[in-house]
């Protein structure tokens, strides 16, 4: 199995005035006022594969979005009387993203923070009899990879009291009063949930985030020398040998890489591999040559793409 080394995505903030590196507000956010900032969180999903049952939903119970500052109160973006219950694989368009908008006081803030309800976040899958099953899904407390790999950014802790977990991730937001901010997360299920034993499943968040400034996705299918779908491979985006996020491909080899900081990329298909959450996984329909009795581990995909801001670009089929 290939565990893959990648390094810490870097979060910039999206600002209307003055270092934030934007001249225009977020999409969709509500107007700051006096000591005030506005804030757009925007959140997707890709694919899910995991070994054995069949994933259908990965339901998030939300009873708040906050952000945490360095040493002060976290504030509250958006807060519901009852769990907004979310799922993440339906979450798939980069272009209708899960949206929470609110206002904050203006400040520095380290940390993007979701609190779940532990009551209604459930995984539901279907098992090799074709009966489905809907059960807890986990969130211990837990920091994810090394100091350098995917999801490092992120971690759980145990909420704010009993019956609730927090998901986080890292941020670097300096919100200036008047200021209209963005971020887009890539919650990437296929790399959080964990098989831990037969219908018990755990989740150690692995989110990506970028600006929505700069924020754009790569989009294509995997195909064998036969040109049957490669379901279940890895599609990582890489800048310098460094990946900075990556896809699962689907039932029809098709896949989606989101929350990329527009620039170039080079691609590279994994057919086996470790999620960054500890499942071991393999690409199934990949192509097998003579005299090898597996598929290869990894295919480089030759040439570069270009990621363009707020656009989804489409890749060139590849062949596995």
């Amino acid at each position: 199995m290939n565990v893959r080394a990648t390094a810490l995505l870097a979060l910039f903030a999206l600002a209307a005035c003055g270092g934030g590196g934007a001249s225009g507000p977020a999409v969709g956010t509500v107007p700051a006022g006096p000591n005030t900032s506005a804030l757009t969180i925007g959140m997707v999903d890709g694919q899910l594969q995991m070994s054995g049952d069949t994933v259908t939903a990965v339901t998030l119970g939300i009873d708040k979005v906050e952000v945490v500052g360095n040493g002060s109160q976290p504030a509250v973006v958006t807060t519901y009387s009852t769990p907004n219950t979310v799922n993440l694989l339906s979450l798939t368009s980069a272009a209708s993203p899960l949206t929470f908008t609110g206002t904050i006081p203006a400040g520095t803030y380290s940390q993007i923070r979701l609190l779940l309800d532990t009551a209604t976040t459930t995984i539901t899958y279907t098992d090799s009899g074709g009966a489905s099953h809907t059960v807890p899904l986990s969130v211990p407390s837990a920091t994810n990879g090394n100091g350098n790999g995917l999801g490092s950014a992120s971690s759980a802790d145990g909420g704010d009291g009993p019956g609730t977990a927090g998901v986080k991730v890292n941020v670097d937001l300096n919100a200036q009063s008047g200021g209209s901010y963005g971020f887009i997360l890539d919650f990437n299920a296929g790399q959080s949930i964990v098989l831990t034993g037969s219908g018990a499943f755990m989740m150690k968040p692995v989110i990506v985030a970028t600006a929505q400034s700069q924020a754009g996705s790569l989009s294509g299918t995997v195909k064998n020398t036969s040109s049957a779908a490669v379901q279940g491979a890895e599609v990582e985006a890489l800048q310098g040998g460094t990946v900075v996020n990556a896809g699962v491909t689907d039932a029809s080899g098709s896949f989606t890489i989101n929350a990329l900081p527009a620039g170039s990329y080079t691609l590279a298909v994994l057919n086996s591999y470790t999620t960054a959450g500890g499942q071991s996984l393999t690409a199934k329909g990949c192509t097998i040559t003579a005299p090898a009795t597996t598929c290869p581990v990894q295919v480089n995909v030759s040439g570069s793409v270009t990621v363009t801001a707020n656009q989804t670009t489409q890749v060139p089929a590849i062949t596995d």
